[in-house]
């Protein structure tokens, strides 16, 4: 199976750049001012390339940022050392994360980074290990794609009718005795510059998680306190959410 967030990593930015980071983070402040938190360290998981982690860095938060991919880490340092951002940066899996500080307000983890860790028993582990980086008023907040998403085939897309530098094709297959989810994805980048075109493949796999899941999880792990949103908003999710919120509290 190709490497999942590698040959992408050195593309993942301009992938991303319709996506409105600045409305993640006035979301992620919003679910800040409904549950009274104040952070002031926080901790990125999953944060691939570092755009949400520069964006918190920006509003002045103290940020570190872990993913299992040595590739996104790898451009993430780049960016930081090019812009003079003072962001430590660390190729962990979450599952078995052991960072030099364990003093942390707050963990994020978004773009449905927890829909990765495809084994429950390893999402199990991480969520241990995010409650022992928090401090004792500390929070969780992730995002997930909703099973009713993955059946969907919401990853669906393709954007080979344009011009685009790069383009891709997207294809989702969902199995409902697994609930795992397999994502085709196929690239085409032509360089600006060159002119020199390369193609490549990468194949995901999202597990789809039930709600009482994550809350038995969560518990486990050590969280009494979980509220969960319909995504963008401060409403509880309904039947046909695609994306879900979750704020978990020590």
């Amino acid at each position: 199976m190709p490497t999942q967030f590698s040959e992408i990593a050195s593309l993942y930015d301009e992938l991303m750049d319709g996506v409105p980071y600045v409305g993640w983070i006035a979301y992620l402040r919003n679910l800040f001012e409904e549950h009274h938190l104040e952070p002031i360290k926080v901790l990125d998981l999953a944060c691939g390339t570092g755009n949400v982690t520069e964006l918190l860095l920006a509003v002045g938060y103290q940020v570190t940022g872990v993913d299992i991919a040595p590739d996104m880490i790898a451009a993430a340092r780049r960016k930081a050392q090019e812009k003079r951002l003072l962001i430590d940066y660390f190729v962990q899996d979450a599952a078995e994360m052991e960072l030099p500080d364990k003093d942390y307000d707050l963990c994020v983890s978004l773009f449905d980074s927890m829909n990765y860790i495809t084994e429950p028993e390893r999402l199990q582990l991480a969520f241990k290990q995010v409650y022992a980086h928090l401090l004792d008023e500390g929070a969780f907040i992730f995002d997930i794609n909703s099973e009713f998403a993955l059946k969907n085939h919401f990853f669906d897309q393709q954007n080979f009718d344009t011009e685009e530098a790069l383009r891709y094709d997207w294809k989702s297959e969902y199995f409902p005795d697994t609930r795992l989810c397999k994502i085709s994805m196929k690239f085409e980048y032509a360089n600006p510059q060159t002119g020199e075109k390369r193609n490549f493949d990468e194949e995901h796999l999202q597990f789809a998680y039930r709600d009482s899941e994550i809350r038995a999880m969560l518990i486990e792990a050590g969280f009494p306190k979980i509220r969960d949103y319909q995504a963008y908003s401060l409403k509880p999710p309904g039947r046909a959410a695609d994306r879900i919120f979750y704020v978990a509290q020590k």
